[in-house]
């Protein structure tokens, strides 16, 4: 039986934003993604598997002193949801950044991430502006 999905995209969400606090949060991971799943940031090299997804993050947000995403989603289809999400954070070194754009993930029956893609990424400022999409 099919799960509802949008709740996977909001735990996800609440947890990256808690690991900028709570870097052990991260082993939580296994609670939104599936084991094989993919995660690509727009022309960034797709992370596939668990382990190299919870390095990615951990790396990802290891500059940051705070981390912040509002987000809305719709379904397009058994298990595929559009998310529309603007992040803002601060760095380690005080600079301010911000990112909106486009997510698509895939759900499993389970209702666990199997990919999850930045699509079209635009940023403002220091930070994940390396993701290298473009609009």
């Amino acid at each position: 039986m099919t799960q509802t999905t949008e709740p996977v995209v909001d735990r996800y969400i609440t947890l990256v934003d808690r690991a900028v606090h709570e870097p052990q949060a991260l082993q939580d991971l296994g609670s939104v993604f599936a084991p094989e799943a993919t995660v690509q940031f727009g022309e960034l090299p797709p992370v596939n598997g668990l382990a190299d997804i919870t390095e990615f993050y951990r790396r990802l947000y290891s500059g940051m002193t705070d981390s912040k995403h509002v987000w809305t989603t719709t379904t397009l289809g058994e298990g595929t949801i559009e998310v529309h999400f603007i992040a803002a954070w601060r760095t380690t070194d005080g600079q301010l950044g911000s990112q909106g754009g486009i997510e698509r993930v895939t759900v499993d029956t389970d209702g666990l991430i199997t990919e999850l893609r930045v699509l079209s990424p635009e940023s403002d400022g220091a930070g994940p502006a390396s993701w290298g999409g473009s609009r």
